[in-house]
């Protein structure tokens, strides 16, 4: 199956190699497309037609690009490692939450400060 003419145009605006990776509204610019067309088409690049496209998620060249070796691709696999790990403990976190009680237990506990910046005692 070939790319459609939108993953196509999607794929031709995407950086190979990691030294200058492209955001999503950088490419959304260049196509005219939706930041929303532009990651179902990077979706369906990766997916469907197994394009190696990966995400920097943190430093000064934050954006995706075509992975072309072993590191880049480790680049974009610990970037969703860590998303993945992100998104299960907030999973967690949903999963128990006192659905009743939760706004109880935001109520701040406030407690006395002396002068030299730490708690007093409380006799």
């Amino acid at each position: 199956m070939k790319p459609s003419m939108i993953e196509q145009d999607v794929l031709n605006a995407i950086p190979v190699g990691g030294e200058s990776p492209a955001s999503t509204d950088d490419i959304g610019k260049l196509t005219g497309l939706t930041i929303r067309a532009v990651r179902e088409s990077i979706s369906n690049l990766v997916n469907v037609h197994g394009v190696p496209i990966v995400a920097l998620r943190s430093g000064q060249h934050k954006g995706i690009f075509i992975a072309t070796n072993e590191d880049e691709r480790q680049i974009g696999i610990t970037g969703y490692e860590h998303q993945i790990n992100s998104m299960n403990i907030r999973l967690t976190a949903i999963q128990n939450a006192d659905l009743v009680n939760w706004k109880a237990n935001l109520k701040p506990v406030i407690e006395p400060v002396n002068g030299d910046g730490g708690a007093e005692s409380v006799s």
